[in-house]
């Protein structure tokens, strides 16, 4: 998601530093690949700042992490992985990813020895990932616990594209180095690869929102009230290819949304700012999303069911869409009826799951408390 998120304030370690003790020091690499590894990391980081001095790596701008840190933190702005590449939010192209992972694999060398006199120098303690993989070879060669944060890894996302084989080298590299991590803690929805030897299962890493409906209705009494409210949330890639002028013809919803728009539709509000993404979230009847590990376990948290649509290419959505259906969370439905907005009766249908009490959640407490005990 986009910077604009609403900060949580709660639940934080049990005490901070005693008088004389030295602040212990962590660094976090965060991919660059979208705001969804932010959002995670975000949540997890809010419980550490007062306790541990806190080393930020990732492309993500600095105004998204003083929402949830102030400036408890410290930010270097870099490229820790090569990420992916999408057409939209449904499609990859695969040939560039291969491209850009072996640019960036070709520049490993140099690096991983400026990243190891960075730790070095810095007198970091933990190294922390989601989900770079070439961090946790510059720990290992210092000697540093590293702890991969994520419900994939880069490897399991390459090794299922069309011709992986063809790129062994590459995949060859990226399980060395992940290989490398002293752990893997995988929130729920995630993969079955085994790049890391050693992995644990955690609870989900959510936001918590406020209900803003009253708001909405305030603001927009005649579109809103008595109608199903559904959040969109499709991101910043593909959403062009939307029908959205069909929704007018859906008239017992009411749409909201963050994301560019190209139509003007009666009763699809393209909202501001002003309005967080967890906020609209915990206001919602439904959320109509690209199925996002971000996006659904905040929806999840607020006890929401989603409608989405199948993503091609996307290993981790092998695991997401039958989790969200097999625990009757939402519906997956063909992608041309979701470009299509032919959405009516899966609305319908939806709305009357019931969520909450499905999933677990609270796995940044449990992250939390690895790294407590990890750094006592």
């Amino acid at each position: 998601m986009p910077v604009h998120l609403q900060a949580r304030g709660q639940g934080l370690l049990r005490h901070g530093p005693t008088r004389g003790q030295a602040i212990q020091r962590i660094a976090c690499y965060i991919s660059g690949h979208g705001y969804g590894h932010a959002v995670r990391q975000a949540v997890i980081l809010e419980g550490l700042a007062e306790r541990y001095s806190l080393h930020i790596k990732t492309e993500i701008p600095e105004a998204f992490f003083r929402l949830y840190l102030g400036d408890r933190f410290q930010l270097h702005r870099q490229q820790v992985d090569a990420g992916c590449v999408q057409k939209d939010f449904i499609d990859i192209e695969v040939d560039e990813c291969f491209r850009r992972l072996a640019a960036f694999q070709a520049a490993k060398p140099e690096w991983l020895e400026a990243e190891k006199r960075w730790l070095a120098e810095a007198q970091i303690q933990l190294v922390l990932s989601d989900c770079s993989s070439l961090p946790l070879q510059a720990a290992r060669a210092l000697g540093l616990p590293s702890i991969v944060i994520s419900n994939f890894t880069w490897h399991d996302i390459y090794a299922h594209f069309p011709g992986a084989s063809k790129n062994q080298p590459l995949l060859d590299a990226l399980a060395g180095e992940y290989a490398q991590a002293t752990l893997q803690l995988l929130p729920q929805c995630h993969t079955n690869g085994a790049a890391v030897p050693h992995r644990r299962e955690i609870g989900f890493i959510a936001q918590t929102g406020v209900n803003r409906r009253p708001a909405l209705e305030d603001d927009w009494p005649e579109a809103v009230k008595d109608k199903t409210l559904v959040f969109i949330y499709l991101g910043e890639a593909g959403s062009a290819r939307i029908n959205w002028p069909r929704l007018a013809a859906l008239g017992d919803a009411v749409f909201v949304t963050r994301d560019p728009v190209s139509a003007a539709v009666p009763n699809l509000l393209v909202l501001d700012e002003r309005y967080r993404y967890p906020d609209l979230i915990a206001s919602a009847d439904v959320v109509l999303t690209k199925a996002g590990y971000s996006t659904l376990a905040t929806a999840f948290a607020h006890g929401k069911p989603v409608l989405s649509c199948a993503r091609r290419h996307f290993r981790e959505f092998d695991f997401i869409g039958p989790y969200l259906e097999e625990h009757g969370l939402g519906k997956i439905i063909a992608d041309d009826r979701f470009f299509a907005c032919d959405w009516e009766e899966d609305i319908a249908r939806v709305r009357e799951l019931s969520v909450r009490g499905r999933v677990p959640f609270g796995g940044e407490q449990e992250v939390w408390s690895d790294i407590e005990n990890r750094l006592a």
